[in-house]
């Protein structure tokens, strides 16, 4: 391959490469087979777009790590982009999800879909999911053993509607669960906690290679909370380098626009989310 660089990150060629570092993603993914189990838990991601994400940031048959991988999004877009997966769970109740999507569900064709809908048969869904808490479950991983870490981590304290019941749907808590990060009593604490989780993550990654968060900003009492840049300082803090961000907004499940304080004053609807991407150097 003379005359040509050599792509130590993943198998993309260059077109692909240039066009994923747009920093505006817009998807138009609808729900997929899994979506009726998976929108339990209210904060679960397109398996499609998880698979890019993955695609970007490891080679086939690399493995790729969730520490906080509630209904499974992450694996199944591993299994997807043929990648072998790792799920950390606290709450069972999203485990157990997982584990029927993996039980009735297979990949045909490059989509996911139901077994007795394949065709000819089809590739199972082999991501592992643990159940336990992530910082215990880190700890058990030999140092710089993971290619990749990309993660949906719960987004702050003080989650749930206000002024709309259905304003967004936060089944994700799990508050009889002490260890909960989504429990945390103000933001300085939540951030303590993620950086120690954080610092847990940047031991088992390898060297050189990235930790890709989604992290959703926040409006709470009348400002607005720019969670997903709080995030990035805080892994900052622990020595992880931030190389940027992706602002992504799926349409196709995109929610409809609320009328706060219409007339009166400005709030945002927050639509989109920030993919942020940091790396141990």
């Amino acid at each position: 391959m003379t005359g040509k660089h050599q792509n130590r990150l993943n198998d993309l060629d260059g077109r692909e490469w240039l066009y994923w570092t747009d920093t505006l993603y817009i998807t138009t993914y609808p729900p997929d087979a899994t979506h009726p189990l998976r929108k339990q838990h209210g904060a679960m991601k397109p398996p499609e777009v998880m698979a890019e994400i993955i695609r970007f940031f490891t080679k086939k048959d690399e493995l790729v790590l969730d520490p906080f991988a509630g209904v499974g999004g992450t694996l199944l877009g591993a299994a997807l982009a043929g990648r072998p997966s790792l799920g950390f769970e606290l709450d069972p109740r999203w485990v157990a999800i997982y584990r029927a999507i993996q039980s009735d569900f297979i990949i045909a064709n490059g989509v996911i879909c139901r077994r007795e809908e394949a065709v000819a048969g089809g590739e199972p869904l082999t991501g592992e999911m643990r159940e336990g808490d992530c910082l215990s479950l880190l700890k058990e991983l030999p140092s710089a053993s993971v290619p990749a870490v990309i993660t949906d981590p719960p987004y702050g304290i003080n989650h749930g509607a206000t002024g709309f019941s259905k304003e967004t749907n936060f089944n994700m808590l799990s508050p009889w669960l002490e260890n909960d990060l989504g429990r945390a009593p103000d933001l300085p604490s939540f951030l303590g906690r993620l950086q120690e989780i954080g610092q847990e993550i940047r031991r088992v990654l390898m060297p050189g290679r990235y930790l890709v968060m989604l992290v959703g900003d926040r409006y709470q009492q009348g400002e607005y909370v720019p969670l997903g840049f709080l995030v990035a300082q805080a892994m900052r803090e622990i020595g992880f380098k931030f190389k940027g961000l992706k602002i992504w907004s799926n349409k196709a499940t995109r929610r409809h626009l609320k009328p706060y304080a219409i007339k009166s004053v400005f709030v945002p609807n927050i639509t989109h989310q920030n993919i942020l991407i940091l790396r141990k150097e």
